[in-house]
């Protein structure tokens, strides 16, 4: 049997789900489909997840830029990628250089606002600015590398060696916060590539940085222009493409409960390792001759008090 392509959908039509259930097209889903366009069924929960033919083709062709630049930064020593977050983060210092960054983060919040979107984490004001600066330069300096023997079990007559290499292309989807580039550029210290979708709100923001700093400062350090890439699309199908790609060597999901749990189904169902960050929670232990001031204070410090 030969599978053919999903060219239509049919309002009440049935798509099985997990070999034992199924669900029905509704109309609105049967009207937006079209040639091209791809249908991922979460096995989890029977939701239908359209992804448009256009937001593949620009998930497919940032990977693929990705995959390349992977490939590419096995010749590329680890001083260079020193340089590049370096470069980054003195890019971000340079007022000449942030001020567009600024200035489309400026309309990122007014937009966000006049929609009735939170802004606590969108504004990217000097504390924030000074953070992201920090944290690529904590990458610069950090000892880690590639090809680093981390371990070893030694018994008579052989031996097993731990080694520390890199895993491939990481995608990451992140909520609506600039300082995620921090966070997302970081895996090239180890010798990974990138690829990311922001939330909308920030995504103004993302483009500046990308055009600003980003861009210019792999240049210079000589590391390949695919070694970061940001999905340029509000679309939430972007994420969905992205995390079912199967180019991917782990999918990284940060934000809320159940679109991160969303995004891991899909992510699974295609076979891609996921890193997920949803709702939180920790536990505190304690004996039972604590200090039970000291144990108030440390579950209060403990609380993400975070907007």
């Amino acid at each position: 049997m030969t599978a053919q392509p999903l060219e239509s959908l049919t309002a009440g039509e049935r798509i099985l789900v997990g070999g034992d259930r199924f669900v029905t097209v509704p109309p609105a889903l049967a009207a937006a489909f079209t040639a091209g366009d791809r249908l991922v069924v979460v096995h989890d929960t029977g939701d239908l997840l359209h992804i448009p033919a256009a937001e593949g083709r620009t998930v497919a062709t940032a990977v693929g830029d990705a995959v390349d630049a992977f490939a590419a930064l096995a010749a590329v020593d680890d001083d260079r990628i020193s340089d590049f977050f370096d470069r980054f983060a003195a890019l971000l210092e340079d007022d000449a250089a942030f001020a567009p960054i600024a200035a489309a983060n400026e309309a990122d919040v007014a937009s966000a606002r006049q929609r009735g979107r939170a802004t606590g984490r969108l504004v990217l004001d000097g504390k924030m600015r000074a953070g992201m600066v920090d944290g690529l330069r904590v990458w610069r300096d950090i000892p880690t590398r590639r090809s680093q023997q981390v371990g070893e079990v030694r018994h008579q007559g052989w031996s097993v060696a731990q080694w520390r290499d890199p895993l491939g292309v990481v995608g990451f989807v992140f909520e609506g916060r600039p300082n995620v580039f921090a966070d997302a550029t970081g895996v090239l210290r180890t010798g990974n590539t990138v690829v990311f979708r922001i939330g909308s709100d920030a995504l103004g923001t993302a483009r500046a940085i990308i055009a600003n700093a980003v861009a210019p400062a792999l240049a210079a350090a000589g590391l390949p222009a695919g070694a970061v890439r940001l999905v340029d699309s509000a679309a939430h199908a972007a994420g969905w493409a992205l995390f079912a790609d199967q180019r991917l060597s782990l999918a990284v999901a940060r934000g809320s409960g159940a679109a991160v749990a969303q995004l891991g189904a899909v992510a699974r169902q295609h076979g891609v390792p996921a890193s997920l960050h949803g709702t939180g929670g920790a536990w505190l232990v304690a004996a039972d001759t604590a200090d039970a001031d000291r144990f108030e204070l440390a579950v209060r410090h403990s609380l993400d008090r975070k907007v």
